[in-house]
């Protein structure tokens, strides 16, 4: 028997030795499998990506696992939407406020996230946590919110000088109760009580933590027409451990009972009570020339070519949201509401724009 098996052979064996996806090696000795093995083609590797290969970071290690993570983003969905209704009821303009990141950083990233100067306001996270917070409005935010709730018209302007004492109260209002937002939103994982201690309009004073230590950093994002701001939110690690230590398992909802339905129901009112919204019912354009305008004197009658039967619009924080009927209510004109707009308002036929003087 020849001792090197040839070609041929090594093939016959290959073919005889798999069958049915599987290898059989009952009949084949010990130099019959390594001259096979000798002859296989090795399987070429795939190529590694750079992109695929993280480093650990032994100094700063993730505590927040993706359950928490869902968590935490559910969270402050919840706060933004309360924010966004906050702020459209105080600047009085439709805007969006929506969640850009949540993520965990080092303290020493997030004062250098900041600008100089900058509108940040340090608040305790309450009695049973012995840390604090920051949350900051960035100085473009803060002064066009000072425009705004002083009457501007909050056109963007670059002004790179701290706020003054009274536009520190003025945001200083806005922010405590964008805190008590924050509160509630957190209230079902992890109990505070924020209470605003300071302010600074330079970051590197910020010491509401050491510099390696870990903090939650939340951006949100606040669009409108005119206006494109941020908010930064930075909460100590230390302050969210007991949330971050629970077991990401979904607990069974226990029925509330009627005093804690109650108690509930008196809560939600009682924040339903701080929001003010902007009613407007609004009639048809009337287009005059300049002369009609110049000849217009008290006990002129202006038709709005508005008929009796036709819906007028109401408008609730400058946008439609339903149609009403005119009426009278003991002697003074009111507005019955009959229909819910659902339609956008380009899928909304025109009102009549035509009007004449008498």
């Amino acid at each position: 028997m020849n001792e090197s098996l040839n070609q041929r052979d090594i093939d016959s064996l290959a073919r005889r030795t798999i069958s049915g996806g599987r290898i059989s090696t009952d009949s084949l000795t010990q130099r019959e499998i390594d001259a096979i093995l000798q002859k296989t083609t090795p399987v070429p590797l795939a190529p590694v990506v750079s992109d695929d290969i993280i480093p650990y970071n032994f100094s700063r290690p993730p505590r927040v696992s993706k359950d928490r993570r869902a968590n935490l983003e559910s969270i402050y969905t919840r706060f933004a939407l309360s924010l966004q209704a906050l702020l459209a009821s105080l600047l009085r303009t439709p805007l969006d406020v929506v969640v850009g990141s949540v993520e965990q950083a080092m303290f020493s990233e997030y004062v250098l996230s900041l600008g100089t100067p900058c509108a940040s306001f340090v608040f305790e996270l309450g009695d049973r946590m012995s840390t604090q917070g920051t949350i900051d409005l960035s100085t473009d935010f803060a002064f066009h919110l000072v425009d705004r709730l002083f009457g501007g018209p909050g056109d963007p302007q670059a002004m790179q000088r701290p706020l003054t004492l009274l536009e520190q109260v003025v945001v200083r209002n806005v922010t405590e109760r964008a805190l008590g937002l924050l509160r509630d939103s957190w209230q079902e994982n992890l109990v505070m009580a924020p209470q605003i201690t300071g302010f600074e309009s330079n970051p590197e004073m910020l010491q509401i933590a050491s510099r390696e230590d870990n903090v939650l950093v939340t951006n949100l994002e606040i669009r409108s027409v005119t206006f494109n701001g941020f908010i930064a939110l930075c909460l100590p690690m230390a302050a969210l451990e007991s949330f971050l230590q629970e077991k990401g398992v979904s607990r069974p909802h226990a029925r509330q009972t009627d005093v804690e339905a109650a108690a509930s129901r008196a809560l939600v009112q009682g924040n339903l009570q701080h929001a003010h919204l902007e009613v407007v019912a609004k009639f048809p354009t009337l287009w005059l020339t300049g002369r009609q305008l110049s000849e217009l004197v008290p006990g002129n009658v202006l038709h709005t070519g508005q008929s009796s039967d036709e819906p007028v619009e109401i408008h609730i924080n400058e946008r439609l949201r339903f149609l009403g009927a005119l009426g009278q209510v003991r002697q003074q004109l009111g507005l019955r509401v009959t229909e819910r707009v659902q339609k956008p308002a380009a899928e909304r036929p025109l009102q009549s724009r035509q009007g004449r003087v008498l």
